[in-house]
């Protein structure tokens, strides 16, 4: 069993039953990026940080998290619309996705370690930032983003092993 499934074990409010992420969500570690993709079956990704990230291996305390350093693009801005999300900041692999500053006067740079259109970031995250470390597989998702149809299935659906 991988760390991720090791992971989602530990997220379980009762332990005898899978978590709503377990049951809905397709499971990918970056080991990359140490980050995380949960793919739903709509093809919708969340984005989220991996066991193995610093944030988490190290149990560190975030401090903020920031969406706005990339360049010209501000990520809060993005707006999507229709059934189709049009409208969606268009990202690569290499895309940044926000910073996050921890108690280590560290600065942690988030990717979208997919290609696709970015949906929505994760506002929340702005105001409590905490929840990037505390509920990273819910609550604390980084963002949310739909993957090229042709694509989706190769980038996103395969599981963790």
């Amino acid at each position: 069993m991988g760390p991720s499934l090791d992971f989602l074990k530990i997220c379980r409010i009762d332990p005898s039953h899978p978590s709503v992420t377990e049951r809905y969500f397709k499971t990918r570690i970056i080991p990359t990026y140490d980050e995380c993709v949960l793919t739903h079956s709509n093809r919708l990704c969340l984005i989220t940080l991996a066991p193995t990230h610093p944030i988490l291996k190290e149990n560190l305390d975030v401090i903020s998290v920031n969406f706005e350093p990339v360049g010209k693009v501000n990520r809060l801005s993005n707006k999507v619309s229709g059934k189709f999300k049009k409208g969606g900041q268009k990202l690569s692999e290499k895309s940044v996705l926000c910073t996050v500053k921890c108690s280590n006067d560290c600065d942690y740079t988030i990717y979208s370690c997919i290609s696709g259109s970015l949906i929505e970031v994760n506002e929340r995250l702005v105001d409590n930032p905490k929840l990037l470390k505390e509920n990273p597989w819910s609550e604390g998702y980084i963002g949310i983003i739909l993957p090229p149809f042709k694509s989706s299935h190769k980038n996103c659906m395969e599981d963790v092993s």
